[in-house]
């Protein structure tokens, strides 16, 4: 019986399996394989040995000129491999490069293997920086190791130290930059490579893997050459897998958050906590110990030696300074609390507006980035979620209306109707935003009368039209009172903060 029964069952799974290939196929994740200056034959043919059996994904070659055209408008992933980044760079030309980037921030993939995972430190869309700038280290053996992270991705089989093919892959420090999206290891290096006048020790404990978000988009790199190894196929078969269900939005994450509005979950002392954060750093006072000229010096000398200010003072250069670190600039001289940090034009400490914001937000959400204001525009800067591996929207909408891709917000208010917008206005909340674009300003809502349509906002504003300071010696404008029709002129759109980006750890 037993033996009449087990071929009837082995029939099945291969049924099964039959139409779960079908399946794949029918819809496979696209892959666009780059192949033109700094890239071989044989690169293209290693990487496409590892794609091409597997039904889950279609892979096609293309070269600069179609990538210039717009090919990857069709494609879920663009794939750089092995070979020389500088020429990559140069047959792809700034107009290439481009599309790639705007392909991977409106949410599709990017992935780099060696002189691939070059190319997004090199062309500035993965926060990294390279440890040395002696990039040839030779070529060998080394040992990698996945991280928790990792194995969350490529799968629990890989405990341990694996041995991978090296061959000049990059070498950075990640996370350099705190306004940039976090990298997230996947996997490190344990041993290294270090060849002629390479630097040694650099290599061992530094990234072999990276994971980030990049817009909406993932961008993933390989250092080694896991292509080279068939049991290490499978990490780059995951790896692709997770990037390509990002690009095809087989998820919840930061694509729905986006255009469904955030749902709202700070309590009322998280948010007073952001409101009062916000006017602290509006009315902090202080003393020049010597006269401060304007970080746009044809305004000349504003801040004046013995004169007192308050607040935090405006700068769109050394713009990341918290009320923490502003006040430890502070000295107490005959009670007055005398600023003696930098007082060049384009070195004193300060904020803009979207900088006091986003401190204002990053008291209570600390891994929340110091953004610009173009990057505050609802779902457009994420953090991959350690959780997940997907992005989140660190800001999203309130209510309703529809962001469309004009990047003005006054288009986005006569494409919504003024209608839909006031009622967007009456779902603010104290620590909520208002972002104006494309000439930026972002302000935090400090209280709502919905009643009366006006609202109190509290914003690092600069300059008056005349090019003085505001009364009482600031650059600010607290409890400022707004009605819902000037918001409407002036082309204001509201924003919230997303509390999914409050992970517990990897940011």
């Amino acid at each position: 019986m037993k033996t009449k029964i087990f071929p009837i069952f082995l029939s099945f799974f291969v049924l099964l399996s039959f139409f779960a290939a079908i399946s794949a196929a029918d819809e496979p994740y696209r892959i666009a394989l780059f192949k033109d200056g700094g890239v071989s034959d044989k690169t293209c043919a290693s990487v496409s040995k590892v794609v091409e059996n597997d039904p889950a994904f279609q892979i096609e070659i293309v070269d600069s000129q179609k990538i210039r055209d717009g090919i990857l408008d069709r494609f879920d992933i663009v794939l750089l491999p092995g070979g020389l980044a500088y020429k990559q760079i140069d047959a792809l030309q700034p107009e290439g490069m481009k599309k790639i980037k705007d392909f991977v921030k409106s949410g599709k993939g990017y992935v780099g293997i060696c002189a691939g995972a070059y190319v997004p430190v090199k062309q500035d869309f993965l926060n990294a920086e390279f440890k040395s700038p002696i990039w040839w280290r030779g070529r060998g053996i080394v040992k990698i190791e996945f991280s928790e992270f990792g194995k969350q991705i490529v799968g629990e089989d890989f405990q341990g130290q694996q041995d991978v093919f090296y061959s000049n892959g990059p070498i950075v420090h990640v996370n350099v930059d705190p306004c940039k999206p976090q990298c997230h290891v996947l996997a490190w290096f344990r041993t290294e490579m270090a060849k002629g006048k390479s630097v040694p020790g650099i290599q061992i404990d530094s990234p072999a893997i990276i994971l980030s978000a990049y817009g909406k988009g993932l961008v993933a790199t390989f250092s080694p050459h896991l292509e080279s190894e068939p049991y290490l196929y499978e990490p780059i078969l995951k790896v692709l897998h997770h990037v390509g269900k990002n690009a095809r939005m087989e998820k919840t994450g930061a694509e729905i958050s986006a255009e469904t509005g955030s749902e709202d979950t700070f309590s009322d002392a998280e948010r007073t906590r952001m409101v009062e954060y916000m006017r602290a750093m509006a009315e902090v006072t202080w003393v020049p110990k010597e006269d401060i000229t304007w970080f746009d010096s044809d305004a000349g000398v504003i801040y004046r030696t013995g004169e007192t200010y308050r607040g935090i003072p405006y700068t769109q250069f050394d713009r990341r300074t918290s009320l923490e670190s502003f006040k430890e600039l502070l000295q107490d001289e005959d009670g007055k609390s005398v600023y003696v940090g930098p007082a060049e034009s384009g070195e004193y400490r300060g904020v803009d507006g979207s900088a006091a914001c986003s401190y204002a937000w990053r008291h209570v959400i600390p891994n929340f980035p110091v953004l610009k204001t173009w990057h505050m525009e609802p779902g457009v800067f994420c953090l991959v979620d350690p959780k997940t591996g997907f992005p989140e929207p660190v800001l999203t909408k309130i209510g309703d209306y529809k962001w469309t891709d004009f990047h003005e917000s006054k288009a986005v208010i006569a494409e919504n109707g003024e209608d839909v917008i006031m009622e967007c206005y009456r779902q603010l909340k104290p620590g909520d935003g208002l972002i104006k674009r494309p000439y930026g300003q972002v302000r935090l809502v400090s209280r709502l009368d919905a009643e009366n349509q006006k609202v109190y906002i509290i914003e690092q504003c600069g300059l008056t039209p005349d090019g003085q300071l505001r009364n009482d010696h600031q650059s600010w404008r607290v409890e400022y009172e707004c009605t819902f029709r000037d918001l409407l002129d002036e082309g204001y759109l509201p924003i919230r903060p997303s509390k999914k980006v409050k992970f517990d750890a990897g940011n």
